[in-house]
């Protein structure tokens, strides 16, 4: 049975394979009869006959190539495409040479002006200034309140000889007086008894050695002599310093213009402000301190010079721990406040000006008041 069948199946093998190709060539006939019909029947007629068909003939020679056709019309454009991606970035340009220098455009209308900056702060108080000249006295001021009693006045001339009157007593010793100039020698008187021996004289110039003379009495000894000279020199050296110093005082007040007198003392201002501590230091070195009158005249002669600059004065009393005291540190004997003075404002009137009426008035000693010094 299996020699029966392994036959029949190979021919059934070598049977498919030849009706694949049967078909196949059936189907690329059909192809060619198609095209044939494209070529022959449904094409235009060129000056002849429509062909037979031809299913069974050959394939004719492929025609020339035509003449090509006039361009056809220009389509519409089409639509934009879409926008592609970003390139990659490019490298940085050389930088270019710069442009010529444009011309200077109109001037702007002025801007509104700014608001005032705040208040600086005070700066520090500048070095004395030089002495200006001496200013023109001001108006009259009105009369001020009737003033107490003034100082005694000058010295008037001589009257008439009067009665001699009693005997007076004996008044204080007064100072030493400056050494008076030598006057001129008078004539030589006659010749008086001899005198006691005179002091030892200055020694001469060595002699010659002598020849060796008798042994004399024992003589005085000159030391007490040489010591009563040396006394006389020191106090002469004294009394001189006490003058340098006072001709010295004497110009340092004469430095000073305007001033008023009151016995030994002497008031000066140079016409200027100051502050109090300026007005101390100053008067402090022209020998002298800030005027501090102690009596009704002396409190006069500092007016007269407040009112000829027609400015108020700094006194040199200060307040310390609530009392007022002179420079040298003792309470005041004087005084001549204002009504309602001294009222020690906000706690900072250490300071004693004096007005033109003369009447006292507590003030802050950091303000500036005319400086008037007393020697």
């Amino acid at each position: 049975m299996a020699m029966i069948l392994l036959p029949l199946f190979m021919l059934i093998l070598l049977i498919g394979p030849l009706r694949s190709q049967d078909v196949e060539m059936k189907n690329e006939s059909q192809k060619i009869m198609t095209n044939a019909c494209t070529l022959v029947v449904c094409s235009p007629a060129h000056n002849g006959l429509p062909g037979r068909d031809g299913r069974d003939g050959r394939e004719g020679p492929q025609g020339e190539k035509g003449d090509p056709g006039l361009p056809g019309p220009a389509g519409r454009m089409g639509m934009p495409g879409p926008r592609g991606p970003a390139g990659p970035k490019g490298d940085n340009g050389s930088v270019g040479e710069p442009g010529p220098k444009g011309d200077i455009g109109p001037r702007g209308p002025p801007g509104p002006p700014g608001s005032p900056g705040a208040a600086g702060r005070e700066g520090p108080a500048g070095m004395p200034g030089n002495e200006g000249p001496q200013g023109k006295p001001g108006p009259r001021g009105e009369a001020g309140p009737k003033g107490e009693v003034g100082a005694p006045g000058m010295e008037g001339p001589a009257g008439a000889r009067g009665p001699t009157g009693l005997k007076g007593e004996r008044g204080a010793p007064g100072e030493r007086g400056v050494p008076g100039i030598a006057g001129a020698a008078g004539p030589a008187g006659a010749i008086g008894p001899q005198g006691p021996p005179g002091a030892r004289g200055i020694p001469g110039p060595k002699g010659d050695r002598g020849a060796p003379g008798d042994k004399g009495e024992k003589g005085e000894s000159g030391l007490p002599d040489i010591t009563a000279l040396r006394q006389q020199v020191a106090a002469l050296q004294t009394q001189l310093q006490g003058l340098q110093s006072t001709l010295s005082q004497y110009k340092k007040v004469e430095m000073f213009p305007n001033g008023r007198s009151v016995g030994e003392k002497i008031f000066k201002t140079g016409g200027f402000e100051k502050t109090f501590a300026e007005a101390q230091k100053i008067c402090r070195q022209a020998g002298g301190e800030v005027a501090s009158p102690r009596s009704a005249a002396e409190n006069e002669a500092v007016q007269q010079l407040a009112i000829a600059q027609n400015k108020n004065v700094f006194l040199g009393m200060t307040n310390t721990n609530g009392k007022f005291i002179y420079p040298t540190g003792q309470p005041l004997v004087y005084s001549n406040w204002a009504p309602g003075e001294p009222n020690n404002d906000n706690g900072a009137e250490r300071c004693v000006e004096l007005y033109t009426n003369g009447k006292w008035n507590d003030k802050k000693c950091s303000e500036n008041r005319l400086v008037v010094c007393e020697f």
